[in-house]
């Protein structure tokens, strides 16, 4: 019988994607609740022919270089800010992630936290939780929506849904790409250099990938040039955020408040002074947290290294220059033959 691939899992990952990873492939997995050592990473990887990356990995040139039988990396996330892709090319691995399938889901959620911090339900969830009811609660007076203006930036496919869910509420959505996008006539988005964007919203939301232009993107003077009456919101990479210069425009009413999936650093600690504000509503990067979207990232991601392991074309590649082609089907002379002579096909003449 012939030996299955071998994949290589350094963490948790749902247990009916692993089910059914396993009936094409043999897989090897680390159950610690804790991180696997990058060292025992290396020392796996020497015989595998797949890894399925789990955070936090740094993947780059040094984790697969004494990984001679490798074929191919995946990770259930659209992000792959903690992989080197070029070294993943330059050593001929192709690399997966899962874009697409938690668009919508990522919207939700970005649009929930806008919903909930500009009416401050959780606020007064806790007013009527502590029997105030009967007061009138006029210290913690919301805004609305309509009418109000929605600043994305990063306009890809989770902006565009965000900017559906605005428009269906009355906002007027403008955003910020390193380009202006050619569709903005139909999704009815206007593009804004950052600066006017952040004079003009109503609401910031960040949906930017984090890269070395990103990072700490958002610090004391982009702050600064919000309204005062502004709420900020980050579903994109905590990093992209100078958390200081967060805290700081929080606390000196620089912006209004600030709604968070992602933080840096992340977790975070209990005693961190984001937690301690009573304008900032924080939860646990659970962006693409549901069942449904997390079941659908770890099948397309089993599916990317399956196909992998066996030299076939990634479903979703990154670095596209080393996917793997499609087999080319091979013409069989004699059957071909054989099918025209059924057919009544004089042959004579060929």
């Amino acid at each position: 019988m012939e030996k299955k691939p071998l994949v290589v899992v350094n963490g948790l990952v749902r247990k009916d994607a692993i089910a059914y990873l396993e009936e094409h492939v043999e897989v090897k997995q680390w159950t610690e609740k804790t991180v696997m050592p990058r060292d025992a990473v290396k020392e796996w990887l020497k015989e595998a022919d797949g890894l399925w990356s789990v955070r936090p990995l740094d993947v780059d040139g040094d984790l697969v270089k004494d990984a001679p039988n490798l074929k191919v990396i995946a990770q259930a996330s659209v992000g792959y800010d903690n992989v080197k892709v070029d070294e993943l090319t330059a050593a001929g691995i192709p690399f997966g992630n899962t874009p697409g399938v938690l668009n919508e889901t990522v919207a939700e959620l970005a649009f929930t936290l806008i919903a909930t911090a500009s009416r401050r339900i959780l606020e007064n969830v806790e007013f009527v939780k502590f029997g105030r009811w009967a007061e009138r609660p006029s210290n913690i007076k919301g805004f609305d929506l309509s009418r109000r203006t929605l600043g994305i930036i990063g306009m890809g496919a989770i902006g565009l849904a965000i900017s559906r869910r605005a428009r269906a509420f009355g906002m007027k959505v403008v955003y910020h790409n390193r380009h202006p996008r050619q569709d903005d006539a139909i999704y009815r988005t206007t593009y804004m250099e950052l600066d006017e964007l952040l004079a003009t919203s109503d609401v910031v939301c960040v949906v930017a990938p984090l890269t070395d232009e990103t990072y700490h993107m958002c610090d004391a003077e982009f702050f600064k040039k919000m309204k005062n009456t502004a709420l900020f919101v980050n579903v994109g990479r905590g990093p992209i955020v100078d958390t200081e210069a967060l805290v700081n425009a929080l606390q000196t009413g620089e912006i209004d408040y600030a709604a968070l999936d992602v933080t840096d650093p992340e977790p975070l600690p209990g005693n961190h002074p984001l937690l301690a504000l009573d304008n900032c509503l924080v939860v646990p990067h659970i962006g693409s947290y549901t069942d449904r979207t997390r079941y659908d990232m770890s099948i397309l991601t089993a599916d990317n290294i399956i196909a992998g392991v066996n030299k076939e074309p990634l479903k979703t590649c990154v670095n596209e220059e080393v996917n793997y082609e499609k087999p080319k089907p091979q013409f069989d002379v004699e059957s071909a033959l054989a099918e025209l002579k059924a057919a009544g096909v004089d042959l004579s003449d060929f």
